[in-house]
């Protein structure tokens, strides 16, 4: 089963929200956004589920790729009678989301896609750059700060390679990555070959579609965007233009959580 914590209202009558993270992420990179939105709305209880593969999750039953992970999440759901009025993912895990929605989940009204996009494109940005470096790396290190310095030296703030550092795993005195690049790059391949286009087009009955784009990052393409805005004129797709680079959710919470309290 997956990892997961819950913030907000506990009894019955909650509005329930999904969150999923990015790629190397794990749902606590999402704790900011739910207790911002908790705090605006205390009918809401939101879920921060570690992806398969990722944080204190196992490996998934499904394939290591976009589709098995929404498959994943959807018996997690099932095993846990759970029919969210919501679900919110980013970068990864916005892909993650649409393919869940696309799939049909009972109840839910809502998916927010947080700089993720639904297109095809050729393998590039951070966090292709990231698995390049560590897959270029030593296996094990001496501290945390070997593993940030090597991530810093590979070009990313030092910021990054503190949260990247989250991943390692003490092991006989040092330290190890608790990731498997073999399976990220799996996913990540496919995260850039699975076209969900056709249901933003064509969104699933009595379901909104929103997207956050962050003004900062190119993970959603001028091109996209347009597209996106086209699509918003059936009515059921939202595009949400937001000042702030790809980690919008860390970096300005309470911007994702205010869209998130007007709508859910």
């Amino acid at each position: 089963m997956l990892s997961y914590s819950r913030l907000g209202r506990e009894d019955g009558s909650a509005t329930h929200v999904v969150m999923l993270h990015g790629i190397y992420g794990r749902g606590r990179n999402l704790q900011a956004v739910a207790r911002a939105l908790v705090e605006a709305r205390p009918d809401v209880a939101c879920w921060l589920v570690d992806l398969p593969y990722h944080g204190d999750s196992g490996p998934g039953a499904h394939g290591e790729t976009v589709a098995g992970l929404a498959a994943d999440v959807a018996d997690w759901l099932s095993a846990r009678t759970l029919a969210p009025h919501a679900l919110l993912g980013h970068s990864y895990g916005g892909k993650v989301v649409l393919a869940l929605a696309a799939g049909g989940l009972a109840g839910l009204r809502q998916a927010w896609i947080v700089d993720s996009t639904p297109e095809v494109k050729p393998p590039s940005g951070g966090a292709w750059d990231m698995l390049r470096i560590v897959r270029a790396g030593p296996t094990r290190f001496a501290s945390r700060d070997e593993a940030v310095a090597l991530i810093a030296a590979g070009g990313f703030p030092l910021s990054v390679g503190q949260w990247m550092a989250t991943n390692l795993v003490r092991d006989d005195g040092g330290f190890v990555w608790r990731l498997d690049f073999d399976v990220m790059a799996r996913l990540l391949e496919d995260f850039f070959t699975t076209d969900l286009w056709p249901v933003v087009e064509l969104p699933p009955a009595g379901v909104e579609l929103h997207f956050i784009k962050a003004s900062e990052s190119s993970a959603i393409s001028e091109d996209a965007a347009a597209r996106l805005e086209a699509a918003a004129a059936g009515g059921r797709v939202h595009l949400h233009h937001r000042t702030g680079g790809h980690w919008i959710h860390a970096e300005s919470p309470e911007v994702v959580a205010a869209l998130l309290a007007e709508s859910v």
